[in-house]
C-alpha cells in the first residue's frame, strides 16, 4: 500500500476532485450543441445557484472536514487510500453509478441534465481549490 506525507495525501484528493469536476464540465459542455439558446439561458440559470448551494451546504462541509481529518493523522506518512472515510467512498461511488444511469437514460433529456452536470461540476471544482489552497498553505 503505497504512503505519502500528509500534504501530498491532500494535493493527490485535490486532483481526484479535479479530475471528476473535468469529467463533468467535460460532459456538460459536449451537450451545448443539441441545445436551443434559450435551452442553454436557463440550463446556465439553474446550474449556477445549484452549484452555490450544492458548495454552502455539502461540499465546503464536507471538505473542510475531510482536510481536518487528513491533517489530524499522527503518522508522518499514510496509504493514499485513507482520502475519503468509507462512508463518502460509498457516496462517491453511488454518484458515478446514478450518473452513468442518468446520462445513458434515453427519457431524459440532455438540457435537462446539462445544469446537473455543470453545476456539480463547478462545485467539485471548488472543493479542487479548496485542496490547492491547504496544499500551498502548508507547503510554507
Amino acid at each position: 500500500m503505497p504512503k505519502v506525507k500528509i500534504n501530498t495525501l491532500i494535493l493527490i484528493t485535490g486532483i481526484i476532485w479535479l479530475y471528476a469536476s473535468l469529467v463533468l464540465l467535460k460532459r456538460a459542455y459536449s451537450w451545448i450543441e443539441m441545445m436551443t439558446l434559450f435551452q442553454l439561458y436557463i440550463g446556465l440559470a439553474i446550474a449556477l445557484p445549484l452549484a452555490v448551494l450544492k458548495i454552502y451546504f455539502i461540499f465546503h462541509k464536507l471538505t473542510v472536514k475531510n482536510i481536518k481529518r487528513i491533517q489530524s493523522f499522527k503518522q508522518t506518512k499514510i496509504s493514499i487510500w485513507e482520502f475519503h472515510i468509507a462512508k463518502d467512498k460509498i457516496l462517491i461511488i453511488l454518484m458515478i453509478f446514478f450518473g452513468i444511469i442518468l446520462r445513458h437514460t434515453p427519457f431524459i433529456p440532455k438540457y435537462i441534465l446539462f445544469p446537473i452536470y455543470l453545476g456539480i461540476g463547478i462545485a467539485m471544482f471548488y472543493v479542487w481549490i479548496l485542496y490547492l489552497k491547504t496544499f500551498l498553505k502548508e507547503k510554507k
